[in-house]
């Protein structure tokens, strides 16, 4: 029972939340929240199933009135009276790598992942606000942008897309790689004591060494991922990770809870210097980091390849690093113009992230002597 949650903390998530399943589900962009976006019955239904699955109200027979409550704010209300009977909250993969899987996250494993990052923060600076700059009903949005500064107390503000507030001594700001790199790039310095943290991919060295030479304190890079929480951090490229007070050690690929005896696996290989700290070594599978958002190319061929039009396709990353994009070449059944129509319209509705920024065309795939795929 999270007595740290308040009912403003239950309203930002639920607002998150409600926001980007409605976008979702009607096909265009988040809605203006200024005045509550009006909703048919339909879309009441599909919101209150999202609500009820995120939040467990079905834990406490809540989940129906939601249907019976007109306004944002009665949900939140009720949201937040419903929490205090539940086990925790279920965060989603993206869908990025696959079909999107559901994880409970109780919480007292949220509260243990909350003060283990306070421990990290403490050995750098005085901590005295939070500036979010990421969905907050995303796990690594809610462990910092909500469950970390309402643990410690301090106040918490959720940026909006298109800028940071002003920034103050011990302010912590929270976002993801692609935005610390626009930071990187378009931010002529930092106020004294400020620090960063990145998650959810890797942090291009120099974007990281861009931001401390432009001012930034420190910069805590997280590694996880939605299936474990957070796992370790570093405050330099060029350190390893160590493990948060929450996890140890199971063996080279698997890591537990210090209070439990199930073993979880590493989504990466990871070379460990001693019980606490590693280095990672690449991904088990064939995922990469598209703006900063696991993408399998496998998993967007395959989405391919479900058209009509398209009799066989192959997915590659093209560009550096940090603007790294996805590329597609594809065989037609019928015709070049039938299939790119056809891609256009599907594609349209994909995240920007798995959507191919190029479309090669042609009659067989591209291999070489020996059959194998070759570039193009």
């Amino acid at each position: 029972m999270p007595q740290w949650l308040s009912e403003a903390d239950c309203k930002a998530v639920l607002q998150s939340l409600l926001s980007a399943e409605l976008a979702v589900y009607r096909g265009t962009s988040a809605p203006n929240w200024q005045d509550t976006p009006a909703i048919d019955s339909l879309e009441r239904l599909h919101l209150a199933a999202c609500v009820n699955e995120f939040f467990c109200l079905h834990e406490t027979g809540a989940e129906d009135r939601l249907l019976m409550t007109q306004s944002f704010d009665d949900w939140a209300s009720l949201v937040a009276r419903a929490i205090t009977e539940t086990s925790g909250l279920t965060f989603r993969t993206s869908g990025s790598t696959g079909s999107p899987t559901a994880h409970l996250y109780r919480w007292e494993d949220i509260e243990a992942e909350a003060h283990a990052l306070m421990q990290r923060f403490a050995s750098r600076a005085p901590i005295h606000r939070v500036i979010s700059w990421l969905p907050l009903h995303h796990l690594y949005g809610f462990m910092l942008g909500v469950a970390l500064p309402s643990v410690l107390g301090i106040p918490r503000i959720s940026a909006d897309n298109a800028m940071l507030p002003a920034l103050t001594a011990g302010d912590v700001v929270v976002t993801v790689p692609p935005r610390w790199d626009y930071l990187a790039r378009s931010r002529n310095g930092w106020p004294a004591n400020v620090v960063g943290v990145s998650s959810t991919a890797p942090l291009s060295a120099d974007t990281s060494d861009a931001l401390i030479a432009g001012g930034l304190t420190g910069l805590l890079e997280i590694y996880g991922s939605t299936e474990t929480g957070g796992v370790a951090t570093r405050w330099q490229k060029d350190e390893p990770y160590r493990l948060l007070a929450h996890w140890q050690r199971a063996d080279t690929q698997h890591i537990q809870g210090v209070n439990s005896h199930i073993a979880i696996p590493l989504l990466d290989n990871a070379h460990w210097y001693d019980e606490h700290t590693f280095t990672l070594l690449g991904r088990h599978d064939d995922v990469v980091t598209i703006g900063g958002v696991n993408v399998s190319p496998q998993h967007v061929a395959e989405r391919l390849r479900a058209l009509e039009s398209v009799a066989e396709c192959a997915i590659r990353t093209t560009g550096p690093t940090t603007t790294r994009r996805l590329k597609a070449f594809v065989v037609p059944v019928i015709s070049k113009q039938e299939t790119a129509s056809a891609i256009a319209q599907a594609t349209a509705q994909w995240p920007a992230a798995e959507r191919p920024v190029g479309v090669t065309y042609g009659d067989a795939l591209p291999t070489n002597a020996l059959g194998k795929l070759t570039d193009w």
